[in-house]
C-alpha cells in the first residue's frame, strides 16, 4: 500500500468539499445555523464521508467506468440521461458558485470583481491535462489552506462555542450535507484507477479524519462569532488582524479553485465526448459556467445546494443499492455495460 498515493487521492476528496462555502462557513451555516450548532453533528458527517468515499473509490476501481456517466449507465440502464442530466446541473451550479465567489472576493478585496475569467481560463488549462493534474494541485496547496482555516478558527473561539443543547443533532440535515458533496466528487473518484481496498479505505479515513476535524473546529468558531455575513471565516480572520484576513482570502480561494477544477472536470468528461477534443470542452464548460455566474455565490449556497443534497440523497442511495447487488455478480458482466 502506498501511502503517499492514499494522501493524494485523500486530498483530492478534501479539495472537492473545503469550497468556497466550507471553507467560508456559508455552508454549515445554511444547512445547520449560525449558532448553538452541536458540533457532534461534524463527527456524524465525518462518518457519513468516509463511507460515501470509499463507496464511489471502490465502483470506479472495479468497474472503471469511462467518466460518470458510465456509471449512471451502470445504476439505471436506459434511464442513464435523467442522471447525468441532475449530476450536470449540480456541477453547472456548483462551477458558477464558484466563479461568482472569485467575483465576488475579487471586488470586496481589491476592487476588480472578473476573477472568475483569470482562474476559470487557468483551471480550464488544468483540466484539459485530466484528473492527474488535479490530484497534484490538491496535495500541494490543501495543507495551507487546513492549517490557515485551523488558525482563524481556534483564534475565533471563546466562551460561547459550548453553548448548544445536546441533543440538538441533525442527522438528516447531516445525510443531505454530505451527499451534497459526495455527489459533486463522485465523478473525481470513479476517475482513480487501480486502488487497492486498504488504499480505499485509508484515502477515506485520511479525507473523512480532515473534514470531520475542519467542521468541528470551524462549529465551535461559528457558535462563538457574532458576525452574519456571508462569509463568517473572513469576518473573524478580519477581526483578528490584517496579515491573518490576507491569508484567509488566499486560502480561501485556493478552496474555490479546488472545487472549481472538480466541478469543471466531471463537466468536462462529459462534454469532451461530444466535441471530441477535451481542450475545446473544458472552455465551452467555462464559458457556460460565466453565463451561469450572474446568479451570484449567496443565492447559490443559501437556496440551491439544499436542494441539490436532497437529490443527492437519492442518487446515494442508488449506488449503495447498486454496490450491495454487485457483490453478487460478475465484475464482466457488469463492465460490459460501460461505455
Amino acid at each position: 500500500m502506498s501511502f503517499k498515493r492514499c494522501f493524494s487521492i485523500a486530498m483530492l476528496i478534501v479539495g472537492t468539499v473545503i469550497g468556497a462555502g466550507f471553507a467560508s462557513g456559508a455552508e454549515i451555516a445554511s444547512f445547520f445555523g449560525i449558532s448553538a450548532i452541536n458540533p457532534l453533528n461534524a463527527l456524524f458527517c465525518a462518518l457519513l464521508t468516509f463511507g460515501g468515499c470509499a463507496l464511489f473509490l471502490f465502483l470506479g476501481s472495479r468497474f472503471k467506468p469511462n467518466d460518470i456517466g458510465g456509471l449512471n449507465g451502470l445504476l439505471v440502464g436506459k434511464a442513464r440521461p435523467l442522471l447525468d442530466g441532475f449530476l450536470l446541473m449540480n456541477s453547472l451550479i456548483v462551477l458558477a458558485g464558484m466563479l461568482a465567489a472569485f467575483d465576488s472576493i475579487g471586488k470586496s478585496f481589491v476592487g476588480f470583481p472578473m476573477f472568475s475569467l483569470l482562474f476559470g481560463a487557468l483551471a480550464a488549462v488544468i483540466v484539459t491535462r485530466g484528473i492527474g493534474g488535479l490530484i497534484k494541485l490538491n496535495t500541494v496547496v490543501l495543507p495551507g489552506v487546513v492549517a490557515t482555516l485551523i488558525v482563524v478558527c481556534v483564534m475565533s473561539i471563546d466562551g460561547k462555542a459550548l453553548q448548544f443543547e445536546f441533543l440538538s443533532l441533525k442527522p438528516f440535515t447531516s445525510v443531505v450535507y454530505v451527499s451534497m458533496n459526495l455527489i459533486l466528487a463522485a465523478g473525481a473518484l470513479i476517475s482513480v484507477r487501480g486502488m487497492k481496498p486498504k488504499e480505499i479505505l485509508c484515502s477515506s479515513g485520511i479525507a473523512a479524519f480532515v473534514i470531520g476535524t475542519l467542521m468541528f473546529i470551524i462549529i465551535l468558531a461559528l457558535n462563538s462569532a457574532d458576525f452574519t455575513s456571508a462569509l463568517p471565516t473572513l469576518d473573524m480572520a478580519k477581526a483578528i488582524n490584517p496579515v491573518l484576513f490576507i491569508l484567509a482570502v488566499v486560502s480561501i480561494s485556493a478552496s474555490i479553485f479546488t472545487t472549481l477544477l472538480t466541478a469543471m472536470n466531471c463537466l468536462t468528461d462529459y462534454a469532451s465526448g461530444v466535441v471530441k477534443s477535451r481542450p475545446i470542452a473544458a472552455f465551452c464548460v467555462l464559458a457556460v459556467g460565466l453565463l451561469l455566474s450572474v446568479l451570484g455565490f449567496e443565492r447559490v449556497v443559501g437556496a440551491l445546494y439544499p436542494v441539490i443534497g436532497g437529490l443527492g440523497v437519492a442518487y446515494v442511495v442508488l449506488n449503495i443499492i447498486f454496490f450491495i447487488r454487485a457483490g453478487c455478480r460478475p465484475v464482466r458482466r457488469l463492465k460490459g455495460n460501460v461505455h
